[in-house]
């Protein structure tokens, strides 16, 4: 074991370095830097983060909300702000079915209208998001790290792009591989990015099929702890569709290795994270971080996916807008 493991993390290490060299190519094409409104908008993080410590004081479930906020906008037609805008129609992103239980809309608005009230037309909405998944993270005693900035807004949002680019709760490693490859991310970035799940919960409609009909023949999913399976299926019975569970169910509101310790138990509530762990790469990355030793790693890894995924599709220079508002009309 302690071979193959070393021989993995000599695989992720090359995949880091390719990765760290296609950043720097990337960074350079997005025009996207650390600091960006350092002249034309002095303190904006400041004042988002101080905005978000007030919000999360009144609701500390937002924090997952945000963090899954961003990245589900940064999957569809990359990190502009396109979950935010709103459809007459109902025919948005945000309309879509996997976005349907997405929070944090609310919170967004009310940190840009104090953006707005400091620096009016300069800080877009997609930078708000990347600002607020950061100090989410921050704020769930996770790692602190800088976000690069001078996104613009794009004024496009399509349901039908939703539902064809979000990957999916069931997917295997295989399937979760191409999802993010599409993004130009690697299997290290997806597997250190389906950690975010340390914190937030799940609706049962999500995982109940691993419960009820695995297979479609009325079974339940081998793979899942009959202990954790009999305490799920206690809650999550047939037909409900409200309940939630966490999705970390050891450290539920705290960032940190809950989630690789819970997914290497076959504790994990959704197919595509219960799938980490029998791949042999992804595997070996979940059980050395389900070692409390390599938390900084972990940390250090998890800032630079999240840096990584911040720059998937984003508009800069003259693309796109910023507008007053996030959530406008597109119909």
């Amino acid at each position: 074991m302690a071979g193959m493991m070393s021989r993995s993390l000599c695989r992720w290490t090359a995949v880091v370095v390719v990765v760290v060299a296609g950043m720097a190519a990337g960074e350079a094409r997005a025009q996207l830097q650390y600091g960006f409104y350092n002249t034309s908008c002095p303190g904006v993080e400041e004042v988002v983060r101080s905005e978000l410590k007030g919000i999360f004081s009144n609701d500390t479930t937002l924090r997952a909300g945000l963090l899954r906020l961003h990245f589900h906008d940064c999957f569809v037609r990359g990190c502009d702000a396109s979950l935010m805008l709103n459809s007459h129609n109902a025919t948005a992103e945000k309309d879509a079915d996997p976005n349907l239980t997405v929070r944090g809309y609310e919170a967004i608005e009310a940190v840009k209208a104090k953006v707005e009230a400091t620096c009016p037309l300069v800080v877009s909405c997609a930078d708000i998001m990347a600002m607020a998944a950061r100090d989410a993270v921050y704020f769930s005693d996770g790692p602190e790290y800088e976000v690069e900035t001078g996104r613009r807004d794009g004024n496009v949002s399509n349901m039908a792009e939703a539902l064809t680019n979000l990957p999916p709760s069931d997917g295997n490693v295989t399937v979760m591989t191409q999802y993010f490859a599409v993004k130009n991310l690697t299997m290290k970035d997806m597997v250190v990015l389906s950690a975010a799940h340390t914190i937030g919960v799940a609706h049962c409609t999500s995982f109940s099929k691993r419960l009820y009909n695995f297979t479609g023949d009325g079974d339940q999913d081998p793979s899942l702890d009959p202990a954790f399976a009999k305490q799920l299926a206690a809650v999550c019975k047939p037909g409900n569709v409200a309940s939630v569970e966490p999705l970390d169910a050891l450290t539920p509101v705290k960032f940190d290795n809950g989630y690789y310790k819970s997914v290497a138990a076959h504790q994990a509530l959704l197919g595509s994270d219960a799938g980490l762990i029998d791949d042999s790469l992804t595997g070996a990355y979940v059980r050395l971080m389900t070692n409390d030793t390599n938390l900084d790693t972990f940390f250090a890894d998890f800032a630079v996916s999240m840096i990584n995924m911040g720059r998937v599709g984003v508009l800069t220079g003259t693309d796109g807008q910023i507008r007053p508002t996030c959530g406008i009309y597109v119909d």
